[in-house]
């Protein structure tokens, strides 16, 4: 294995997923072109190939200055080769990514978090782009022959530093660009604070997709049944400890296998007709698990029992715990009786039990302590049964978590490492298929990471969250069209499981179809009306829709649900742009009470507050105290925007217009500017009165989401209704 500092360079085509779908021989055709044009311009520079991967092209360079020649050259090249294309044809047009670093060389392949950086750039370009890294721009900026941009400091994922991006385009940075780049600028700056609706809503979803697998759970209109965990009587508090969580989580995996049952994690809050609560007591050997299965409604109890044995007994008792269960369910829910296949994890109840222990600290915060002793316990679990698939494959989740933590390439090759060797263990674990997608998918591998969710999805066809994950991964790599076919495909195969519903909606929600996204959440609701996150997305796509009476009416229900503070904040952001700063301030308060040292909480509060009659008071208290925590989390953190941005609108209250501005360019200077950044700087100049500034952060918001009905109700701005502004709103 050899060490060394390259340039890496991935590149993609423009559409060409969507191509295929159209046009398979054509896109084959072009394919065929790409590759030729890349590879010669890559060569001219020094450059070697690394791999194929689909339509895209991974290949590095000795020097920044070589690689950034190539793709510049490569970018040329494709513009003359579109001008003496027959017009009626599609464009072939690249994104490239390029970044300069530290790598492993081994047998032809690149390992390292340079190669993550590269990939994670290339997509951040726009069609006939270059995103190039501050590495690789430090080296190039006085040699450049072609226009930059920069970019600001971008949160790649899985990468633990950010990294600051640079554009390069030989045809010229345009508008549309600007454009471009000012609107993805908003999905890194998402929050959940009051000014920006849109980004409120973004956040609330954002939590929604990647809960998808343990949130969101419908239950009344089908076969819904939740499981609480089971408690540990010998425990003084009577909580769950990591043996009954076990046995918690052996009971959901096989009731999983029942046709047209669907098992509902309790502890997500998450209310489904049928509830199972259960009790595990252990005094020396002796074992005894007992159960009770009942109706929500009214409390009825459907059957309950106790179940006595040996510790070394614990998976027939599971098995027996498991098969009463299932029959009780097959009576209530009126189905064919179902016999679920005997729990055989392990012959060695020692290699359980560490098993079970090494899950536990999975469970908890992801932290280097937390992570070590799961992979202790783990490895002493293996030690005791060197062929235990499932304690492979925990392993596999606990070295990715080690990555995650610290983005070393080390970690990511041990996580891949035992996920195969569980499924070579046992090659139908679709566990450990899961998992393994998951890395491949996250680290930016589409193919792989669809093979595999592919052949999980063969072995359990009925997992419903493997479709969503696969459909997902497809939305991700770019292809569309595909991942809809997926989802549709998903829903008529099993008309009533959740997962495939609000995937679906979530789906719809991302590329802009809200109407359509509200028939889909509410129909996530119609299986079950208490889901938190189905409310708040639904809430979101009405304000996206500009009907935010409506949007408060669902807020309302999810804090009745799930009384949280940005819950509470949301709601009160809906009375605030209907002017009923009453209850404006009713619920800013409520959030506030939650979180007493949250100063966006206050800041809302002084704004409802500045409104109201003899509240004056309150309002000068409210933003003093932005100040106060303000200049705190300055304290703890210096790199972070929002605490500047909080400030320069407290000082701008105050009419100090010098400290204002001066917030206002601290947060510029830590670079990318979101809509948090241009809402506040309004903010600013619409108390100091500057035309100039008004116009120009008025014109910014405009060119997103932030519609001209959203803008104008916005109390803070009526200003904008005047006639010196009317041409800022004119088609």
């Amino acid at each position: 294995m050899q060490h060394c500092e390259q340039t890496l360079m991935f590149t993609d085509i423009v559409g060409y997923s969507r191509l295929m779908g159209r046009n398979e021989s054509l896109a084959v055709e072009m394919l065929g072109d790409y590759r030729k044009i890349l590879l010669s311009h890559i060569e001219a520079q020094g450059g070697q190939l690394v791999e194929f991967v689909g339509d895209a092209i991974f290949a590095r360079f000795d020097t920044a200055a070589s690689a950034v020649a190539a793709a510049i050259a490569i970018q040329q090249h494709l513009l003359a080769f579109n001008e003496a294309r027959d017009k009626r044809l599609p464009r072939l047009q690249t994104r490239i990514g390029l970044n300069k670093g530290e790598v492993m060389l081994r047998d032809g392949a690149v390992f390292g978090d340079s190669v993550n950086i590269a990939a994670r750039l290339e997509p951040l370009a726009v069609a006939d782009g270059i995103c190039i890294s501050q590495s690789v721009y430090d080296e190039v900026r006085f040699s450049l022959s072609a226009p930059a941009k920069r970019l600001g400091a971008h949160t790649l994922k899985n990468i633990q530093q950010k990294v600051r991006v640079y554009l390069i385009k030989p045809a010229g940075i345009g508008w549309r660009d600007h454009l471009h780049y000012f609107l993805c600028g908003l999905n890194r700056k998402i929050v959940a604070y009051r000014y920006p609706i849109a980004a409120t809503i973004l956040a609330l979803i954002a939590a929604g997709i990647y809960f998808i697998p343990r949130w969101l759970v419908p239950g009344y209109a089908a076969n819904y049944v939740e499981i609480a965990d089971f408690k540990n009587l010998m425990n003084e508090k009577g909580d769950a400890d990591y043996f009954s969580a076990g046995i918690t989580e052996a009971v959901r995996s096989q009731l999983a296998d029942m046709r047209e049952v669907y098992i509902v994690d309790a502890k997500e809050g998450i209310h489904a007709p049928i509830r199972l609560e259960g009790s595990v007591q252990k005094l020396g050997d002796n074992l005894r698990i007992a159960y009770r299965l009942f109706r929500r409604k009214d409390n009825v109890q459907i059957a309950g029992g106790k179940l006595d044995g040996t510790y070394q007994d614990i998976f027939i008792l599971q098995d027996r715990l498991v098969g009463e269960i299932a029959r009780y369910l097959a009576d209530e829910f009126k189905l064919q009786n179902f016999r679920p296949a005997p729990l055989r994890l392990t012959n060695d109840i020692t290699a359980y039990d560490f098993y079970l222990k090494g899950l536990d600290f999975l469970e908890k915060a992801t932290t280097h302590e937390n992570v070590d002793e799961a992979i202790k316990s783990l490895n002493t679990s293996l030690v005791h049964d060197s062929k235990f698939p499932l304690a492979y494959t925990g392993l596999c989740k606990a070295y990715w978590k080690k990555y995650e933590i610290t983005n070393s390439s080390g970690w990511l090759s041990s996580a891949e490492k035992y996920c195969l060797t569980a499924v070579g263990f046992d090659p139908n674990l679709s566990e450990a298929y899961k998992a393994l997608g998951a890395i491949y998918r996250d680290t930016g591998r589409f193919e792989k990471a669809i093979e595999i969710f592919i052949k999980a999805g063969l072995l359990n066809q009925h997992d419903a969250s493997i479709k969503v994950l696969l459909a997902s991964t497809y939305s991700m790599s770019g292809d569309k069209g595909k991942s809809e076919r997926l989802f549709l495909d998903a829903l008529e195969q099993d008309p009533k499981n959740w997962k495939s519903y609000f995937g679906y909606a979530f789906f719809l929600t991302k590329i802009g179809r809200h109407s359509e996204a509200i028939e889909y959440y509410n129909k996530t609701l119609e299986f079950l009306p208490e889901n938190i996150n189905a409310l708040n997305n639904l809430a979101a796509s009405y304000v996206y829709l500009n009907d935010n009476e409506k949007a408060v009416e669902i807020f309302e229900r999810a804090a009745a649900l799930d009384p949280s503070s940005y819950i509470f904040a949301n709601i009160g952001t809906m009375y605030y742009f209907l002017k009923n700063f009453e209850k404006s301030a009713l619920f800013y308060n409520k959030a506030h009470v939650l979180e007493p040292t949250n100063y966006q909480w206050m800041a809302f509060l002084g704004d409802a507050y500045k409104f109201m009659p003899n509240k004056k008071y309150l309002a000068d208290n409210f933003f003093n105290s932005v100040i106060k925590y303000a200049y705190e989390d300055i304290d703890r953190n210096k790199n972070v925007a929002t605490s500047y941005l909080y400030l320069a609108r407290a000082y701008a209250y105050f009419n100090d217009f010098s400290n204002a501005n001066q917030m206002i360019q601290m947060a510029d200077n830590l670079g990318g500017h979101g809509l948090e950044f241009y809402y506040s700087g309004l903010r600013v100049a619409v108390l100091e009165g500057d035309d100039q500034k008004i116009s120009e952060y008025t014109k910014y918001l405009l060119e997103t989401e932030y519609s001209a009905s959203v803008l104008l109700s916005d109390p803070d701005f009526s200003v904008l209704q005047g006639k010196k502004y009317e041409g800022l709103f004119k088609n």
